[in-house]
């Protein structure tokens, strides 16, 4: 079983990376662009689905909960 996990920035926080590529982006394509915003991710492979390991690996291990969220995908 595969999984993927996203870990992204809260919304509360700020992301000095994306905006650094936010501006590079709009100078690159002479375009204004809304936001970009930069996470992780992370593709997992297990023998069988585990769900609440793939689950715990995100909140304890991937992910920092104070200034991140995360999301788990079964793929």
């Amino acid at each position: 079983m595969k999984y993927v996990v996203i870990v992204m920035p809260k919304k509360a926080i700020l992301d000095p990376q994306g905006k650094a590529i936010k501006q590079v982006a709009e100078d690159y394509l002479n375009k204004s662009i809304k936001d970009i915003r930069v996470g992780k991710y992370f593709e997992i492979e297990l023998d069988r689905e585990d769900d609440e390991l793939v689950e715990k690996l995100a909140k304890n291990i991937l992910s920092n909960e104070v200034i991140e969220d995360y999301l788990v995908k079964k793929v």
